[in-house]
Parts: C-alpha cells; structure tokens; sequence
C-alpha cells in the first residue's frame, strides 16, 4: 500500500460588500459632536468569515472633524480584508452671547466732556469652545459726549462669530462758565457829549465740551448814552 497527501490551502481573502460612501454631517445643536447611522456592509468568503469587526459602529457619536470608519474581515485561514470610509462631522453653530447691558445714557463728568461708563460685561459660551471674546470697549472705559456703540465679538474654535452690541451715550448738561465780569461802571459824559465812550476788559467763558459762540449786546468802547445800559454776555 502506497498513499499520497493531497493539501489544500486557503488563500483568499474575504470580501466586503455594500461599504458606505463618505458622510458628511453637521453637528447636532448644542454638541460639538453628532450621532451618525448608516447601513453596515457585508462580509463574504469562500470558506468562512471567522470576524467581522469595525472601529465604530453606526449610531456612535463623531467628534467634530474628520474621523476613519474601518471594517475588517478575517476568515478561518488567517486571511483579512479591510475597507473604510470617513465620517466629516462639522460644526456651523455660531456662539451665542449672554447678559448684553442694555443701553445706557448718563451725564458727562463734572468739567469734562466725556463720562466713565461701567457695566457688567456679558459672557460667550459655543457647543464647542470659545477661541476669543473681545469688545471694542471695557467697562470703566471714558466715552465722549453723544452716542457710541458698544460691540461683543465672540468666536469660536471652528472661526463662527457672533455679535452683539448696546450703546452709550453721553450728554452734555454742564453750563459753560463766564468769569472776569467787570464791575458795575459809573462814568462821566464825555465833554460836549450827552454819552460817553466807556472800556473795560472783557470777560472769557469757559465750557466742558467748547463754547459754540461768546457774544455781548455791547462792547467794550461803544458810546452809551446818559442812563443806565445794562450789557449783557
């Protein structure tokens, strides 16, 4: 009696069928994430699927970015094959701003034409993170007289950018101030003359903000007649 062994080897890898094209998601609101489904694939061989394994599954939730979803066959043989496709989650939620001041109006500052303006800044949160949160001015900041907007700038990791503004204004109440009034002034007519060319030295006026104009109804040098004639600035 003679015999022979006859060995036959396993050399085909199994197939995968049925795997998902790419997906791209926008993240769920509020979550810098998103829960993905799709339909798994398939696994076939000649002889047998020993495992069938994926990194994630459908229903898993996908951090915003670009994530690699890969299955893989293996069959009895020792033989696999793997396939993959990725899962683009993105993130368009912009961030939202909290506790924006409501407008504000005030007086000036005594003798300036301006106000320091304090206020409780508001805050920034995002499904994801807040990367800067910036404003065009700070609290204790000196506005200037009339209205000036305040504006929040927040933006977050992903560069999506929420505002929101409130304005200040400032008004000016403060009178201006005339000083070096000359005194009452009695004077002689002037020989021949039934009035009399009178002199002084003029005040000046002073304002928080600036005089607009200085006038008097009379100046200095001007005849006035015999009586009294009140000047007026």
């Amino acid at each position: 009696t003679n015999s022979i062994t006859v060995t036959v080897t396993d050399d085909e890898d199994p197939a995968i069928s049925g795997m998902p094209a790419n997906i791209t998601q926008t993240a769920d609101a509020g979550m810098c994430s998103a829960e993905v489904t799709w339909t798994a694939p398939s696994a076939s061989d000649n002889c047998n699927v020993a495992s069938f394994t994926s990194t994630h599954d459908s229903g898993d939730a996908f951090a915003v970015g670009t994530t690699t979803v890969t299955y893989t066959a293996l069959d009895d043989a020792g033989n696999s094959t793997s396939a993959s496709f990725t899962v683009t989650v993105t993130d368009d939620e912009a961030p939202s701003i909290s506790g924006t001041p409501a407008d504000i109006t005030l007086a000036s500052d005594a003798g300036n034409c301006s106000a320091a303006v304090f206020f409780t800044a508001p805050n920034a949160t995002d499904n994801c993170a807040i990367a800067t949160f910036a404003s065009s001015h700070d609290s204790g900041d000196t506005f200037p007289v009339g209205s000036t907007t305040v504006t929040f700038t927040a933006t977050d990791i992903h560069s999506n950018t929420t505002t929101a503004t409130f304005t200040v204004t400032v008004i000016d109440n403060e009178q201006p101030t005339i000083s070096g009034m000359p005194a009452n002034i009695t004077q002689t007519a002037d020989a021949g003359e039934c009035e009399a060319d009178v002199t002084w030295t003029a005040p000046t006026a002073a304002d928080n903000c600036g005089i607009a104009t200085f006038s008097a109804d009379a100046n200095s040098g001007d005849a006035f007649p015999v009586g009294t004639t009140t000047v007026t600035y």
